[in-house]
């Protein structure tokens, strides 16, 4: 009797795979929780690997007259079944995976990028499969993984086309694989934020703080929180906002620049390793932003042309770390760069976009297409057909870096969220943790600029304010209005209503059309989800969310323009032609060009730069000239 008891808990806990057969995305659920609860994970048991290719116990290390051998964890029958039948492959060790099978060509780079989705994973999920198997003492041994991280990238980046052609890729995974002791710190920042926050709710204010906006004052702010609400808090969630300052502390520490020119030093010699010298000597200890990140996204993007003409892949090892570092510079200094005035705005608007083509975040061919350097002439004015030219390349760059990271991950996302939701958040992840996020946030300055002085005409109900109200994302969309003041973690949102929110769920998930305030970057989640889905998408005040308040629950026609002016209307205002829209066609997931009343820009306008005010607004005046004066 007990031995069937036994046997059909092992039949319940790890149901029985046929080799070759496919799982269904239940079946995977269903193992990746037995994973969860088992204190070894995925893994069974730890052997020694020789050279000589025999397996010895753990306490009978490799002999001497073999040679040194490696230990780590062998992996369960079920894993090794998964990866056969569905090519899904959790937990991979990496001195147990050879470099060819690792990189995996034919199926578009997959084993890689699950390496890197995984460790997301358990990043944001305590652990993941290694829930409770994250403390199995000898699974992986760090000092392994770092030496075959080494010997991979050696191999890997010996190819030169291989290097041209997945740029991007390959230096995303250095930030996972373990290659020189460290670690993806601004992923860990943001993870252990999330994590707080599902456990504190009153921390989300917070954490979509350290998502969005990052910078170095966050660490105080979190120190605050936890004063404030500590009799709240229970001793788990304090160890847990400790650490994230200790992280955030680290984090943040200025980037030793003088160590990057030693840690290059297979390129002193060559042209590159020279610029890397003489920006060491200059830039060390540099803190005004204005000064430090031009010169920063100099060096990146020659760091990127130079990568290629390195014969060694060593040497290119060292500039791809290097690359990493000055990225890192760029990242924590964007907060501090604090334009002056219009041109000072450009002039970040163009580095960033430099440092984030040096990044790989877009090709060098898309960067030389965009324009960004375009300046106006000596008496220091442009006209505003020029500026608006700069800023559609600018936005153009930011969507091409979405792209990218969209290109290179999407498919795996798709493949584990149908299995593992939390994977849908990595896409984010990657964007928020690049230097997208700060060039979407100066992108958005701009337009900002752009909208008030191109006199932008909003019609919104009969709300007071509208110029404050500018459309982010083009489309249009008629359904019920639902004004959300506070918090949004109650409010299940469902696809046919337009939603205005004060903070929009960090989790929002496609509805007819969005609203919210101050979401302005181009690379939130709210931008990046109406982008794909065709959604309009705007951003208003305070002020303007509380006049919409009357207005809840009622039937509303909503259309933002590819100008950036909005329209919202009661159904029972709407035009005939804005009727049309939704009896003729069914809105599909896709951009749509809103037919709607078009706003004429004045090329002609000439925008003279002042300096901005006390309340740090940037203003100028637009003169308009006469259409016959040359």
């Amino acid at each position: 009797m007990k031995k069937h008891i036994f046997i059909y808990i092992l039949l319940f806990c790890f149901p029985l795979i046929s080799p070759g057969q496919k799982l269904g995305n239940q079946e995977i659920k269903d193992l990746i929780n037995s994973y969860k609860k088992d204190i070894r994970g995925p893994y069974k048991e730890i052997r020694w690997f020789c050279t000589d290719g025999s397996i010895r116990q753990p306490k009978d290390p490799c002999p001497d007259n073999i040679g040194p051998g490696v230990q780590h964890a062998t992996y369960k029958n079920s894993i090794i079944d998964l990866g056969k039948s569905n090519h899904i492959y959790l937990g991979q060790i990496l001195a147990y995976t050879s470099k060819e099978e690792f990189w995996d060509v034919e199926n578009n780079h997959s084993r890689l990028k699950q390496y890197q989705l995984d460790k997301y994973l358990r990043t944001v999920d305590n652990g993941w499969i290694l829930e409770k198997g994250q403390f199995y003492r000898g699974a992986i041994q760090a000092e392994d993984e770092e030496a075959w991280g080494v010997d991979f990238y050696k191999w890997l980046l010996s190819d030169t086309q291989n290097v041209v052609q997945n740029f991007y890729l390959i230096r995303q995974s250095l930030k996972d694989i373990p290659h020189n002791g460290d670690d993806n710190l601004s992923q860990k920042i943001r993870s252990d934020s999330k994590v707080i926050s599902d456990m504190v709710p009153e921390f989300m204010d917070l954490r979509v703080k350290i998502h969005s906006q990052p910078d170095a004052g966050d660490i105080n702010k979190v120190k605050d929180f936890k004063s404030k609400h500590s009799n709240k808090l229970n001793n788990e969630v304090k160890v847990k906002i400790d650490a994230l300052v200790s992280t955030m502390a680290n984090f943040y520490k200025p980037v030793d620049i003088a160590q990057i020119q030693k840690n290059t030093a297979l390129v002193q010699d060559s042209p590159i390793g020279v610029a890397i010298k003489n920006f060491a000597t200059s830039y060390s200890g540099e803190a005004n932003a204005a000064v430090l990140i031009p010169a920063t996204a100099e060096l990146l993007l020659e760091i990127r042309q130079a990568i290629p003409r390195e014969v060694s892949a060593a040497a290119r090892l060292q500039l791809l770390d290097a690359s990493l570092k000055l990225e890192e510079v760029i990242f924590k200094n964007s907060p501090q760069w604090q334009p002056e005035d219009l041109n000072g705005l450009l002039d970040k608007v163009c580095y960033l976009g430099m440092a984030n083509a040096g990044a790989g975040y877009i090709e060098l061919a898309e960067w030389e297409e965009l324009n960004l350097s375009l300046k106006g002439n000596n008496s220091g004015s442009m006209s505003l057909g020029q500026l608006t030219t700069v800023l559609e390349n600018a936005r153009r760059e930011v969507e091409w870096s979405s792209s990218m990271v969209k290109a290179n991950y999407q498919e795996i996302v798709d493949i584990y969220t149908a299995f593992e939701p939390k994977a849908y958040g990595f896409i984010d992840d990657k964007i928020r943790g690049s230097i997208a996020l700060y060039l979407g946030q100066t992108v958005g300055e701009l337009g900002d600029i752009i909208a008030q002085e191109s006199s932008l005409t909003n019609k919104v109900m009969d709300i007071e304010n509208q110029s404050s109200l500018r459309g982010l994302n083009p489309g249009y969309a008629l359904g019920e209005l639902v004004v959300v003041g506070g918090s949004p973690d109650d409010i299940e949102v469902t696809s046919d209503k337009i939603y205005i929110f004060q903070r929009p769920p960090s989790d929002l998930k496609p509805v007819a059309g969005i609203a919210t305030v101050s979401e302005g970057n181009m690379v939130s989640h709210v931008q990046l989800l109406a982008r794909n889905m065709g959604i309009p998408n705007a951003a208003l005040s305070d002020e303007n969310l509380k006049s919409l308040q009357k207005f809840n629950g009622e039937k509303v026609f909503y259309a933002v323009s590819n100008k950036g002016n909005v329209i919202m209307k009661l159904e029972i205002d709407m035009s005939e032609e804005e009727r049309s829209l939704f009896t003729k066609v069914e809105r599909k997931e896709e951009r749509i060009e809103v037919p709607i009343e078009n706003i004429r820009l004045d090329e002609n306008a000439i925008l003279n730069l002042r300096a901005v005010d006390a309340e740090d607004s940037v203003n100028f005046v637009v003169q308009k000239r006469p259409i016959w004066d040359s």
